[in-house]
């Protein structure tokens, strides 16, 4: 038996369902949910979205009303919030009011209309069992979902033309794709294909990025040139719990060092005062590192001054902090997530609760044949089967005294360097090869993978690093050299890669399609989901290009929507006055 899948439209007109609203009470909204939104959907379950939009801009018939005003809008010139809810590149749901991962209420309680949207993933799988969702048909399954909001305007309240694409994670590195290449012609054939509508346009006004994990083919050289002094990796979706060995020593140099002959060879420069930025050789000085301290040092003396104005939840003092005379809430010790520790579910892009199956089937309906994938588990359940909901434990833990690497006069923040920020405060999260990992088994590995095979290597830059290591360590050469070596000259390959890739896209011609003219790019200090610098060289590039660009390392904040609450509304709100 097939899957029960809940589906609202029959056709792809949103004027057909305009009876199907329903309204919220508790979130004062009107609410239109489980939309398909191409009729060639390969994994239904995953390719529906749903909007959610202000009690005030619809009348009880479903139709629009004109004058319906909420906050600083009204129903005619509101801003659409579109955000994709895509994690790790896996098929994602999209989320519902209440649920996990769910950030639909700042922008309701603001007068924006929210559209969640799911898409296919890398596990993704078509009814005869083929893989359907690598590379990029996760974009394309957003841009779809766009055109078919466009063709839908006249239905809906809001103003399509101050469209706001918002995403998290791999969720991020979406967003900033939606926001780089709309309109580009190379999707064209793939949209197409997808039964997305051809004569609307998929472009957006501003792109909302957070955490984005970008430039995938050069994150693993990013990833060893922050972290090449750690040698210690906690467990993570990358592999388990582990200490180099000399071999992941040896090559963690190679590929730093990799990483700042490619840096200098993008061509970046001070957003402000024009200066070429580079890395010297050291990876440790230059006006590319001195700038990258002066983000985190903004960072910090941004949570400091909040801390002493009374503006955050926590009750103590700056000073309090730097010395650790606090207390705070970390994650509780976890069991083993799956083989030696290994996070192969991926629960750290889950958000604050995660749906855990019921015992008698599964999301939606489908009852699980394997382990569920972190798309199923927070998937919501069929109606009249409870939600459950898995909140992930906190410990109180005592605050560490900083003053050692971190100094504060009231007014501006120091951190000595980089290496004991990261020792001190943000260990390493990964092993090394971090995305294009050792066993080929990270998620990027399947991301790049085709229909035929699963998973595959994809980064061109380590054949050379293994060759120069191959006198020294022969038998990991052997072991590796071979299946890596396959990357080079496979164009297939290379044109997956190109097509996910912004910075590829931002260094070729834009007159071809319209980018976003507005970006704010936000990503945890405390984030070692990858290196600082990938996410720095986005904004740098995008301002070098002269795009409307806000860049902000959030102190302390993890892998997540990093920001300080309401901002991301306030910030849209100033784009549109």
């Amino acid at each position: 038996m097939k899957p029960y899948i809940p589906i609202l439209n029959t056709t792809l007109e949103l004027a057909d369902c305009q009876k199907e609203w329903f309204l919220d009470e508790t979130y004062h909204c009107w609410c239109l949910e489980d939309i398909l939104y191409t009729l060639k959907a390969t994994t239904p379950k995953f390719q529906r979205m749903s909007i959610f939009v202000p009690q005030a801009y619809l009348n009880a018939d479903g139709t629009v009303n004109p004058e319906g005003v909420c906050g600083a809008f009204n129903a005619q010139n509101a801003p659409v919030v579109f955000e994709n809810n895509s994690a790790g590149y896996m098929q994602m749901p999209h989320t519902w009011l209440g649920g996990p991962r769910d950030e639909a209420p700042k922008y309701l309680q603001r007068g924006m209309v929210y559209v969640t949207c799911g898409s296919r993933g890398r596990e993704s799988r078509d009814q005869d069992g083929n893989l359907c969702g690598k590379s990029p048909w996760t974009l394309i399954d957003l841009k779809t979902g766009i055109r078919f909001l466009r063709h839908n305007a006249a239905a809906l309240p809001g103003d399509m033309s101050r469209m706001v694409s918002v995403g998290w994670s791999a969720g991020g590195a979406m967003s900033t794709l939606v926001s780089v290449t709309g309109d580009h012609p190379d999707y064209l054939p793939y949209l197409e294909q997808n039964g997305a509508f051809m004569d609307e346009s998929d472009a957006v006004f501003a792109g909302q990025i957070y955490c984005p994990i970008i430039d995938l083919e050069h994150a693993d050289l990013a990833y060893e040139w922050q972290f090449q002094k750690d040698p210690e990796n906690e467990a993570s979706p990358a592999g388990p719990a582990g200490t180099f060995t000399p071999f992941q020593a040896a090559l963690s140099q190679k590929l730093a060092a990799e990483y700042i002959t490619y840096f200098n060879s993008l061509g970046l420069k001070h957003p402000v005062t024009g200066e070429p930025f580079t890395l010297n050789e050291d990876g440790r000085s230059g006006s590319a590192y001195d700038y990258l301290m002066a983000c985190l040092e903004e960072s910090v003396g941004d949570y400091l001054s909040r801390l002493d104005r009374g503006e955050l939840p926590e009750k103590y003092t700056s000073g309090d902090y730097l010395t650790g005379n606090y207390t705070h809430l970390v994650d509780a010790p976890k069991p083993d997530d799956g083989p030696e520790g290994k996070d192969d579910v991926g629960l750290h892009h889950a958000g604050a609760a995660v749906a855990m199956p019921p015992l008698d089937g599964g999301m939606d309906g489908d009852k699980p044949s394997g382990p569920p994938s972190l798309g199923d588990l927070v998937s919501r359940p069929p109606k009249g089967v409870p939600y459950v909901g898995l909140e992930f434990p906190k410990v109180e833990a005592p605050g560490t005294d900083k003053t050692g690497w971190l100094a504060w006069d009231g007014k501006q923040a120091k951190i000595s360097d980089l290496d004991t920020y990261l020792l001190s405060h943000r260990r390493r999260m990964k092993p090394c090869t971090s995305f294009d990992t050792l066993n080929m088994d990270s998620g990027e590995n399947q991301e790049f993978g085709t229909p035929e095979q699963d998973y595959i290597h994809f980064n061109a830059d380590i054949p050379a690093a293994l060759e120069s290591l191959k006198e020294a360590f022969p038998e990991e050469y052997a072991r590796y050299y071979e299946s890596w070596a396959k990357v080079r000259g496979d164009d297939a390959l290379a044109e997956r890669r190109r097509l996910i890739n912004p910075m590829g896209y931002l260094a070729g011609d834009l007159s071809v399609c319209a980018p976003a003219g507005h970006y704010r790019i936000n990503v945890g200090a405390c984030d070692a989901d990858t290196a600082f610098i990938v996410s720095m060289s986005l904004a740098v590039k995008l301002a070098n290009l002269g795009k409307d660009v806000e860049y902000h390392l959030i102190w302390d904040k993890p892998h997540c929507e990093a920001d300080y609450p309401f901002e991301v509304c306030d910030w849209i709100e100033k784009l549109c006055q």
